[in-house]
Order: C-alpha cells, then sequence, then structure tokens
C-alpha cells in the first residue's frame, strides 16, 4: 500500500500490474475493489478505477463451453425420483462418490442431475474451450430450469458462487410459490413463510460432487473450511406432492439415507441410527398423527438416542395470556383450562417412548412456563381449577430445595418421578450424538440474547475442512433450517390460533443422525415423509 498519491502519468510497470491485479479479482465486490484500488494508489477510490478503465484493464469475456452449451438444453426424464448434486468446472470429482450415487440410483429408480457450477481463481486460466467438467458428469450436467412438479423447481440456471456465505441469501422470490434446488458446495436449508392455504416453500442447496478447490484468499479459505459433499433426494408422490432430503457424504464417497446405506458399490439396510431428535411437541397440541408417523420411522431406524424438546404446551397457564380474561373465558369454555389434565396427558404420553433406550428430556421454553407460574400469587389465579396442582407443585420445589437435590425445571422433575430411566437435561447439561450437540433448545442466544434457528446457532458449529468437527441441533422455532453442520428442527402440532392470520414458515419435521455422524432432516407431508420404494 502506497503511503503518497501516486500519480497516473508516473505509474511503473510493476504498480499497474498490481491494478490490474485487484481490478480483475474475482475475490472481491466491486465496493471492496475500488477501497483497495484507493488505498495502493492514495486517491480517490472512484479516480482510481477510472484509471484502470483508461488502462484498458477490462474483464476478459468469458469463451463459450460447448459442455456448458449442451447442458443448457436437457431435459429431465419422467423418474419419480431425482438425485440432484453440483459440480464445480475444471476441478476434480469425488468418483467413488458418483459411483456410489449411479449404484443408488438404479437402486431407486432416480435419475442423476449435475447442476454445472463456475468459478475461477484466475479468468486468464479458462483455456479456449471455456470452462470444462470431469468426463464422468458430462452425461448428468443439466444447466436448465425445470419445475420437476407443480410446487418444486430445479433452479440448474443459477449460479450461485461457490464461496459464498449464505448461497440461499436473496433466492426467496426467485421461484416465486415454488421449493427449489439449487446448486452449491454447502448444504443449506430455509422454510419460507407461505400464505395460509399455501403449499410450504423449502429451499435447499446441493453439497457437492467436486473436490473442495479454492484460491488462498480470506473467502477462499473460507469456502474450503465449509466444503460439503453431498446431494439432494427427492420423490414426486404426485403432481403437487414431493418429498425432499439433503444427504451428507462422508469423504470416502459413502452415504446414507433413510433406511439405505451406500458404500464401495453396494446398498445395504440400516438396522439401527445413532439418534433423532423430534420436532417440538407441545403434547395438549400436538399433532398425534404425525407423532404416529414419527414412531413409524424410529420403530424403522431404532435410534440410540432420542431426542424430546417442548413437552409442555402450556395452554391452560401459558404466561402470554393468563391476565386475558376473554381468553381465560374462552380455554374454561373449551375446558382446556385444566392444568392437573394437561400434565397427565404429557407423563402418558411419554409411554410411547418408554421401549426406547436413551430418551432425553431437554429443558425447553414451554417447560419453563410452570415455573413462570409458580411464581404468581395462587389467591389471584383466573380460576381455582388449578389452585390445587398449584400448591402440590410448590410444595415440591420446596421441598427439593430443602433436601439439596439439584432442581431442572419442573418438567423434570414430573418426568423423572414418573419415567426415571430419561434422561432430563438442566441449563448447561451437555448431551451430544456422535459429534452433534443436543442439549440447547434454541430460545438462548449468545449472553443471554434470544435465540433462533440454525443461522444464530451456525457460530457454535465447525465446518468439515477440520480435526474437531461439531455440529449443533436445535429446535424452538418450528421452522426447519439448516446451515452445514448447525440444524433446526420443526414442530409435530397441529395448527396453533396465534399464528391465525399470518404467514407462516413452520413445517413438521425431525433430524435423524446416522452412524457415520451424518445427519438428515425429514420433513413429514401430508403425514408422510417418503414415497414408498421397491
Amino acid at each position: 500500500m502506497s503511503n503518497k498519491k501516486i500519480k497516473f502519468k508516473n505509474l511503473t510497470k510493476t504498480q499497474k500490474l498490481k491494478l490490474k491485479e485487484i481490478y480483475l479479482s474475482k475475490e472481491i465486490s466491486w465496493n471492496e475493489k475500488e477501497q483497495e484500488l484507493g488505498r495502493y494508489t492514495g486517491v480517490d477510490p472512484r479516480t482510481a478505477r477510472k484509471w484502470c478503465e483508461k488502462l484498458g484493464y477490462t474483464k476478459p469475456s468469458e469463451p463459450k463451453s460447448p459442455q456448458y452449451e449442451e447442458a443448457k438444453k436437457r431435459k429431465v426424464n419422467n423418474k419419480k425420483r431425482k438425485l440432484v448434486t453440483w459440480c464445480q468446472s475444471n476441478t476434480d470429482i469425488n468418483d467413488i462418490m458418483l459411483s456410489n450415487m449411479e449404484v443408488y440410483a438404479k437402486k431407486i429408480g432416480a435419475e442423476i442431475l449435475i447442476i454445472p457450477g463456475k468459478y475461477s481463481h484466475n479468468m486468464f486460466e479458462i483455456k479456449e474451450e471455456g470452462h470444462t467438467w470431469h468426463s464422468r458428469t458430462i452425461k448428468y450436467l443439466n444447466a436448465n430450469r425445470h419445475d420437476i412438479c407443480k410446487t418444486l423447481t430445479y433452479c440448474g440456471d443459477v449460479k450461485i458462487l461457490p464461496t459464498g456465505k449464505y448461497p440461499l441469501s436473496g433466492m426467496a422470490g426467485l421461484s416465486g410459490m415454488n421449493s427449489a434446488i439449487y446448486g452449491s458446495p454447502k448444504i443449506h436449508l430455509e422454510s419460507h413463510p407461505v400464505l395460509q392455504g399455501d403449499d410450504a416453500k423449502v429451499l435447499v442447496t446441493t453439497g457437492s460432487l467436486s473436490k473442495p478447490n479454492y484460491s488462498d484468499s480470506k473467502s477462499g479459505q473460507h469456502g474450503q473450511h465449509y466444503h460439503q459433499y453431498g446431494f439432494v433426494v427427492v420423490e414426486i408422490q404426485d403432481e403437487e406432492i414431493f418429498h425432499m432430503r439433503q444427504v451428507e457424504v462422508c469423504k470416502d464417497g459413502s452415504f446414507d439415507d433413510l433406511f439405505y446405506h451406500t458404500e464401495n458399490g453396494k446398498v445395504t439396510k440400516n438396522k439401527e441410527i445413532e439418534g433423532i431428535v423430534l420436532g417440538d411437541l407441545h403434547y395438549a397440541t400436538v399433532d398425534h398423527v404425525a407423532l404416529q408417523t414419527t414412531f413409524k420411522l424410529m420403530n424403522k431406524l431404532k435410534p440410540k438416542h432420542v431426542i424430546l424438546e417442548d413437552l409442555l404446551d402450556g395452554r391452560s397457564i401459558n404466561p402470554h395470556n393468563l391476565d386475558d380474561p376473554f381468553y381465560q373465558a374462552k380455554l374454561e369454555f373449551q375446558g382446556n383450562n385444566d392444568l392437573g389434565e394437561e400434565i397427565e396427558e404429557m407423563i402418558e404420553g411419554l409411554k410411547d417412548f418408554e421401549k426406547y433406550e436413551n430418551v432425553v428430556v431437554v429443558k425447553s421454553n414451554h417447560d419453563i412456563f410452570l415455573e413462570r407460574f409458580l411464581t404468581r400469587d395462587w389467591r389471584r389465579l383466573p380460576t381455582m381449577k388449578n389452585s390445587l396442582t398449584y400448591m402440590e407443585l410448590s410444595a415440591k420445589i420446596l421441598r427439593c430445595h430443602k433436601e439439596g437435590t439439584k432442581f431442572k425445571g419442573v418438567v423434570p422433575m414430573i418426568v423423572k418421578e414418573n419415567y426415571p430411566e430419561f434422561h432430563t437435561l438442566g441449563y448447561d447439561e451437555p448431551y451430544y450424538i456422535k459429534h452433534f450437540a443436543v442439549f440447547n433448545h434454541g430460545e438462548k442466544g449468545s449472553n443471554g440474547s434470544r435465540g433462533g434457528g440454525a443461522k444464530n446457532w451456525s457460530k457454535f458449529a465447525s465446518g468439515t475442512d477440520g480435526h474437531r468437527e461439531r455440529g449443533v441441533i436445535t429446535a424452538h422455532t418450528h421452522t426447519p433450517s439448516r446451515y452445514g453442520n448447525s440444524i433446526c428442527v420443526g414442530h409435530l402440532l397441529m395448527d396453533q390460533p396465534y399464528t391465525a392470520g399470518s404467514p407462516s414458515s413452520w413445517m413438521q419435521s425431525n433430524c435423524i443422525v446416522h452412524k457415520s455422524g451424518k445427519a438428515q432432516q425429514i420433513h413429514i407431508i401430508n403425514s408422510k415423509y417418503y414415497t414408498t420404494f421397491k
């Protein structure tokens, strides 16, 4: 960087080359380029940019690629299943991964689609024939846009820079009302709000077939660190209903998708998985059909760890409505204001989990409604119906404190009384499934701030390019999301009155963790999570 102003007429050959390097860089934005040019020359950034234009530094025109031009003409076939991944130009691929994808595609009768990606450290390195892709990928490349069904769009024509931190940023409107698949070497997922009556709208990225190939810049090294092998499985149920799962692939090319494990060219059945994190339960308002669908999944995959969150709905004592006389009257007329009955419903529902090992109850914000309720003056409760339950629970808390027993919360205390073999977590009590931290519900953020979905928690999850890989699986938002190794599950509820009239991104969704340590979100659409494999 220069300490004094450089005059245009005095530019040396070395300085001109440096200006050219900055001006033609693909690693930084135009705003950053201008600032860097200004710092180097000591003149106004816009003036420095005009110098570059005057020197004739323009981006070299990209030669047309016959492979890409052919890929732009391709259509999709009528197979009900698709495996979709992304491949970078002028880059080696994970050969074993592609071989395993081909075997799996044959097993389930799927079409393979590869979105061709473009990224070059230096435009001058592109040969006369333009961008080229690995020879094994050519027959699968598809750079067109297709509606795979009425509600899902394959966006092979959209090129997302592989170094982009959030590849789905700003993409919500690009597919209209449809869900969409975009090519990227990161595995991200976002559920977007839709109007009442509309189909759910989910945007996903694919993960990569290509091996990491990035520059040594800050953005390049960020891309390297968060590079993930993967693909998307799509199953078309009918014209409007589809099921979509992201598959993260191990470095050795093996992968798991629901009931199947594919490795070394062979497809075998998964007899068990490492664990499952269920969407929020809220027992008083749980959707029993969605819950039974989840049990069917669990009975087939036999998870070693089962994580439960927001067991209690707390509608009978919800602090947000406790002082609203009309809402309380409504609960009274409907018979929904009995706390004792709500607790019994939760206890009864938990019986279904007794047959599973390592059932873990995470301390959650709706469960804490009970603690908040018990700090009120019982003489001023909206109804005396809950006064006896109030007294009994209060006595248990006082007895717990008197005896010096660690108090984790009212719900953990009730669960432990009825199911002593269950694990009940208090705050700051770590619990992991493989490398995934599953002990944070998600309502609390850094330093006591409000929490959020997977994006908020991604700072605590590492990439895959490191010795200490860690993931985070949270809940709370009722909106499934994923940013690499940070994952948020949805819910297992019926429609809630407090969401009426507002667009919603909520979805019924769980997350499973395979023996390999790779996680997979499983969404329940119309009471199903997949179409039946033959």
